[in-house]
């Protein structure tokens, strides 16, 4: 448009006076109005002017201006003249003036030659104070608009703990309606726990008082200058006790109260709720109303999760400018986009500082995972975990999604590839629970990467058939042998056990889970995938949040965990992280019982029990492979080390170096500003993701694997399920105390309680005791009870959490995982308790120049897959075997032009 063609409305504030806390406001003024003028004649030096010349200032300290949102602008010179000008047009012709006299304090806004706000609020061009005109003849302004303002904002705050912004009651209050005075006066009853009971109650008026004797008194009424209504009358004291039962402490009341607690916290209890009104305001509430006031609370709360994704599009700018670098993508629906809506599918983050930290300090091990979000907005959340040299999660990125499928996991791998820049994945190793859609799409799109298997979730399947505690242990150690021939033991004694579970473990390809078959380049020989889901447990309470309060609290755990990580590991007396020393110092004890032989070249032959390792110093490798997975000397390479008088703690990996942690940690997430902030535009508005529905009435606790722990009494214990109950009075197996007919001193009654024993009993235990073999036999269990062993590993499923009601109050789950059996105390602790070295079994080198290698001559097979008696195969067999002749035939083509 032309400037000359614009005509502007100046509004020249004077006599007031500037409040600066807790916002910015200019209290009551007079206004002059200057009305029609050229946009092009507005400048600096003729506002100054307006105010010495015909507003009688003698000095003008400043000039602010409001900008089209409604913020302060400092305006200097004709630079700031210029700059409004071009922010006049159509929408924002109404100026608005400010002065500070010369007495007055200096007041602090930004200049507006730095303006960047864009125009989200249309300006009102009405007014009902009484102006100017061009004559100069002023009248004093009945109604304050920014103390109004001001007013509007208080009674628009949050609604906190204490209700302390709802403590008073102000003459100058009005009112949209008197559903709106109703809501105000109910959280002033609550809020100072006073019986307000209502007096009148009609179309244009309200009026409450208080218990007799009780002074107090409210009149709301319609203001006759204007639409809504205000406080006519109000004696604000009173005279009268707290109330214990409160008429105004409504449901709907109580829903408003409950309902930012509710929004940080879905597990929010009725107990909790009943034990905040008692010791915040003293009041008493029945369960009923409660459950109504939770109810309404979240029934509300649906519109708030709606919301979120109206605003979801200005979170990912904002995470984009007060993180530059990073990643942020949202994917929204296709179909629905060619019908003239947006509807939300996924957002992906990866932060620019974790980028860093991936590649400055960490191993190319990654830890793939999903869990569900328990909100009222369904979906879930994939995570990519890397893992640092403590063995804790560090994040890398992670996803919100409608479901997990084949699809958006290829979207997410694809995303990471481009961010950290794996390539063809060669030198990646990815650790997964074998989900059918995630092993295809770490197949597609990191082709040459490596991929292990969950030992937990492999333990999982096959425990369900195979029971025993034995077999479990013997599972776990067969996944921690780092050679094939100590693999093939674990094997042999496990088929000892029982041959169909022997080979029903091979079902599941050792080269995914044995660490004798594992790639070496990533420093890492962890077969579990427990560090990435003690995220999802680390991120509970988020979960449950509307989107943005959950992306936005996973944000904020992570940036103060990259700090205190830092300030832990500064602290550190060490040059190598505590967990790799505590690794060394293990290895240490064992390399004592070791013997080396040396060929005076490089030839060492280290004996260990009865196998004899070979050990090469110059390419750092052991048939152990214990010093190939790890990074950290074998109790082999330790012996060696000591026998040529060289400090085996050198040659350590770097990755496990008090510098490598530090680097890793160095990188910071960046401050993110409040949602005030936020550039929110109406085009951004989006719908939320389809809910995905299952089948059947939807579940409040989470499924449990059989013989799981449970939470009982606040500590984990074991399943009680198929255990023999006894009565306590008699011992007999048949019934419980409670009806148990039992009387003390009766003939004939036997009495044999739990734990009593005859002197004969005892003698012959312990006889057993005494006779029970020691030596070759290092079975760290054998002095446990034989009937205790099973439950003494138990199982842990992964932890996912079903979607819950509104009116349902979901299973507390445990903030770590307990362990399934601990290395350190039994295989290594084996280790160092056995006898001396006798060398009697040659191990040789094997793999490639990766260290993978397949199993061979193991004891046992797989079964066959059968049906209705007749051998079958499977789906992945059928392609297996597709993708071998595919192979050769490639391999033949290739000769062939070769040849010619």
């Amino acid at each position: 448009f032309n400037m000359k063609d614009l005509l502007v409305d100046l509004m020249l504030h004077y006599g007031g006076k500037w409040i600066t806390k807790p916002l910015l406001v200019y209290g009551k003024k007079y206004i002059a109005t200057r009305r029609d003028t050229s946009a092009d004649l507005l400048d600096y030096d003729k506002i100054v002017e307006e105010y010495t010349k015909n507003l009688g200032f003698v000095l003008v300290k400043q000039i602010l201006v409001k900008g089209p949102s409604g913020k302060f602008y400092l305006l200097e010179g004709s630079e700031g003249s210029k700059t409004l000008q071009c922010l006049l047009n159509e929408q924002f012709k109404v100026v608005n003036f400010f002065v500070v006299d010369d007495f007055e304090e200096t007041v602090f806004a930004p200049n507006i030659i730095h303006h960047s706000e864009t125009y989200l609020v249309e300006c009102e061009y009405g007014t009902d104070a009484e102006t100017e005109s061009d004559d100069d003849q002023s009248s004093d302004d009945e109604y304050n608009f920014d103390e109004l303002e001001l007013i509007k904002m208080l009674k628009s705050k949050e609604v906190n703990a204490d209700l302390s912004h709802y403590k008073e009651l102000h003459p100058s209050m009005t009112f949209k309606d008197l559903n709106e005075a109703r809501k105000i006066v109910n959280l002033y009853s609550l809020a100072n726990s006073k019986p307000i009971v209502v007096g009148k109650s009609d179309r244009t008026r309200l009026r409450y008082k208080c218990m007799i004797g009780c002074p107090f008194v409210l009149l709301i009424s319609q203001d006759g200058k204007g639409p809504g209504f205000k406080v006519k009358t109000l004696k604000i004291n009173h005279n009268c006790e707290d109330a214990f039962k409160n008429p105004r402490a409504c449901t709907s009341t109580l829903a408003q109260y409950f309902k930012s607690k509710l929004q940080n916290n879905p597990q929010y209890k009725l107990k909790d709720m009943r034990k905040d009104l008692k010791d915040q305001f003293n009041l008493n509430a029945s369960t009923s109303k409660l459950k109504r006031a939770k109810r309404m609370a979240l029934q509300k709360l649906q519109g708030s999760f709606l919301d979120d994704f109206n605003r979801i599009e200005a979170y990912a700018n904002e995470l984009r400018l007060s993180n530059l670098g990073s990643d942020i993508v949202i994917n929204l629906s296709k179909d629905v986009l060619e019908q003239g809506k947006r509807k939300f599918l996924r957002m992906y983050i990866c932060f620019n500082a974790l980028k860093l930290g991936w590649k400055e300090g960490l191993r190319p091990f990654i830890g793939l995972d999903g869990t569900v979000l328990k909100g009222q907005c369904k979906g879930q959340l994939l995570v990519v975990m890397a893992q640092d040299s403590q063995n804790c999660f560090y994040p890398l990125a992670w996803v919100v999604v409608d479901k997990e499928t084949t699809m958006t996991w290829i979207w997410f791998l694809q995303l990471l590839n481009n961010s950290l820049n794996l390539k063809d994945g060669q030198t990646i190793t990815f650790m997964s629970n074998m989900q059918k859609g995630l092993i295809n799409a770490v197949k597609n799109v990191l082709p040459l990467s490596h991929h292990r298997y969950c030992v937990r979730h492999i333990e999982a399947n096959w425990m369900k058939r195979f029971r025993s505690g034995d077999m479990k242990k013997l599972l776990w150690w067969a996944a921690w042998s780092t050679y094939e021939e100590d693999f093939k033991d674990q094997l042999s004694a496990l088929g000892a056990l029982s041959k169909s579970a022997a080979k029903d473990l091979l079902k599941y390809p050792p080269q995914t889970w044995c660490r004798a078959y594992l790639d070496t380049i990533c420093k890492n020989q962890m077969v579990d995938n427990n560090f990435t889901e003690s995220f999802n447990s680390w991120i509970l309470e988020a979960r449950g949040k509307p989107i943005l309060k959950m992306l936005e609290d996973i944000r904020i755990k992570i940036m103060n965990r990259l700090r205190e990580k830092e300030e832990d590991a500064s602290k550190w007396t060490i040059d190598y992280s505590p967990k790799c020393m505590k690794l060394f110092t293990a290895y240490m004890r064992i390399a004592q019982l070791c013997s080396v032989d040396f060929n005076g070249d490089l030839g060492y032959e280290v004996s260990e029990g009865e196998d004899r390792h070979t050990v090469n110093l110059v390419e750092k490798k052991c048939t152990c492979r214990s010093w190939q997975l790890t990074g950290i000397l074998c109790p082999h390479a330790i012996k060696v080390m000591l026998y040529q008088k060289i400090e085996p703690k050198n040659e350590i990996n770097w990755w496990y170096s008090k510098e490598a942690y530090l680097m890793t940690y160095r990188e910071k997430l960046m401050p993110v500003r409040g949602e005030q902030f936020w550039n929110v535009l109406p085009e951004h508005a989006m719908v939320p993701p389809d809910l995905v529905k299952t089948v059947g009435r939807p579940k409040t606790k989470r499924t449990r694997e059989k013989d799981a722990a449970i939470k009982r009494a606040g500590e984990w214990a074991h399943s009680r399920k198929g255990t023999k109950m006894t009565c306590s009075k008699c011992g007999e197996t048949t019934h419980n105390a409670r009806t148990c007919n039992f009387v003390e001193g009766e003939q004939g009654a036997t009495l044999k309680r739990k734990g009593d024993r005859t002197e004969e009993e005892s003698e012959e235990e312990s006889e057993e005791e005494v006779e029970e073999p020691h030596g070759e036999d290092y079975d760290v269990n054998s002095s446990a009870p034989r009937p205790t062993q099973d439950e003494e590993y138990h199982f842990m499923s992964s932890l996912q959490y079903e979607p819950f009601g509104p009116a349902r109050e979901p299973e507390s789950d445990p903030d770590i995982r307990p362990q399934v059996i601990s290395e350190n105390s039994t295989k290594l602790k084996m280790r160092m308790n056995q006898q001396r070295a006798t060398g009697n079994r040659v191990i040789s080198f094997r793999g490639d120049h990766v260290g993978i290698s397949e199993p061979t001559d193991l004891p046992y097979s797989p079964t066959n897959l059968t049906w209705k008696g007749k051998e079958a195969v499977t789906g992945n067999q059928l392609e297996r075997e597709r993708q071998k002749k595919v192979d050769k035939l490639k391999t033949r083509k290739t000769n062939g032009k070769s040849q010619i």
